[in-house]
């Protein structure tokens, strides 16, 4: 970003010294600017929007993937002969796999593939249970759902740009911003150049920040600086995991 800025600030350097700056300011130039604000500032407030609720998922995730090894491992207190070992076992596993497809070391494919395995173990366990266990197996077949739904909006979350074409009218207008400000003429060119690497980083910064929270789940990118946390998730996945060989159910 800063070559970007350098460069810019070279490049009217030159301009001013062939003579080459034909723009003279004008109102029409003011109004180029407040309308590449403002488009940036409506692009930012779509990414933020979807970053708002992208915060949520990964402790959504966590309190149910917790949710649900608790309540497995409950059913041996109400059924002494039921053996839960490997539903929870699952679910630990689960936990790691949802842990490694955020940061993009699993595929979607595979994840789903232990969440169907998943699902069909906690809906093992659930049938030993020969009380009245339609609040247990819905609390269960309900977090198992969660967990998918959320699989799913990551997904969408990662594959969905928001309005492509914003994103080109975003680019273009900050061009011909650039290019109006290299070009103008200005009887000082500190003046001119000052406010040219001023304005250039900013607007440089705010198109970098756009694009990195429009997605926020960019762990594998050693680029992305704006990812929401997931902290609460790895705690989970490493209680579930320390915690199973322990169970002895």
């Amino acid at each position: 970003m800063a070559l970007q800025v350098l460069l810019l600030c070279c490049v009217k350097l030159v301009v001013h010294f062939f003579g080459l700056e034909k723009l003279s300011v004008s109102p029409l130039f003011s109004a180029l600017v407040a309308s590449t604000v403002f488009l940036l500032g409506f692009l930012l407030n779509g990414v933020l929007t979807d970053f708002k609720e992208s915060e949520k998922i990964p402790g959504e995730l966590a309190t149910s993937l917790e949710s649900l090894s608790l309540e497995l491992q409950a059913i041996p207190a109400y059924q002494p002969e039921a053996r839960v070992g490997g539903a929870v076992a699952a679910v630990a596993g689960l936990s790691r796999d949802l842990l490694g497809w955020l940061k993009e070391a699993v595929t979607t494919e595979q994840l789903l593939f232990v969440y169907r395995s998943t699902h069909a173990e906690v809906v093992g366990a659930a049938t030993q249970f020969r009380g009245d266990a339609s609040t247990l197996r819905g609390r269960l077949m309900q977090e198992m759902a969660v967990i998918l739904q959320r699989i799913n909006r990551v997904q969408a979350i990662r594959e969905t740009t928001f309005v492509p074409l914003v994103y080109w009218m975003a680019d273009i207008a900050s061009t011909l911003l650039f290019a109006g400000l290299v070009m103008m003429e200005s009887p000082n060119i500190s003046e001119s150049v000052f406010f040219l690497a001023v304005i250039s980083f900013l607007l440089i910064l705010l198109l970098r920040l756009i694009d990195d929270i429009d997605n926020p789940f960019g762990y594998s990118d050693l680029g992305s600086a704006e990812d929401v946390s997931i902290s609460a998730l790895e705690q989970v996945v490493g209680r579930l995991n320390r915690d199973r060989p322990k169970t002895g159910l």
